[in-house]
């Protein structure tokens, strides 16, 4: 064979290694946003790095493996790598790494959020003397700060007093009702 075959093959293979390579990355990048929320802008600033160090990839490899000309071996072989990739290992990649992620580490946590809300019920339901002993010793403020911490989002608790006579007039009721507004 002479080295322009070779050489158009070499390029071919690792085009293809390149395609799966980004392919798998995006899946880590999919699987990373189903584990950690957070927002479009977020995302969208994801997906731009993303694209942006795909970019510089597949320019190294047309830089070193073919003096910097685009050729459509080097295209059709990362297209052929991505799909590659989709059809075989990528269909149950994401959802496979979640359940385990999920059921390991997620029970775990799952499992440690439960034991600090049973100590917070307990440090809030005993009497006044012995709140005040944990309070000095440290120990409930820790457990109540620990108790509110949540993974995804935070819930603030705003409290409004509504004093409404019966027909609605404010000022001429001396009963309050409280209600709880959730925010997110």
């Amino acid at each position: 064979m002479s080295k322009n075959i070779i050489a158009d093959l070499d390029l071919w293979l690792v085009s293809i290694g390149a395609g799966v390579c980004m392919a798998f990355a995006y899946d880590l990048l999919r699987l990373f946003r189903r584990l950690v929320r957070h927002g479009r802008f977020a995302v969208d600033l994801e997906d731009l790095i993303y694209w942006i160090v795909c970019f510089f990839a597949s320019f190294t490899i047309l830089y070193y493996g073919n003096n910097g000309v685009i050729r459509f071996v080097a295209v059709l072989g990362a297209s052929m790598g991505m799909l590659f990739y989709s059809v075989s290992i990528g269909k149950i990649f994401v959802k496979f790494s979640y359940f385990l992620i999920n059921k390991t580490i997620g029970s775990a946590l799952r499992f440690l959020c439960k034991i600090i809300r049973e100590l917070h019920k307990i440090a809030c339901s005993v009497n006044r003397r012995n709140r005040e002993f944990l309070k000095k010793v440290g120990i409930f403020n820790k457990i109540q700060k620990i108790s509110r911490f949540r993974l995804t989002h935070r819930l603030f608790h705003h409290r409004i007093n509504i004093n409404r006579g019966k027909n609605g007039e404010r000022g001429k009721s001396h009963e309050k009702k409280d209600t709880r507004i959730q925010t997110r």
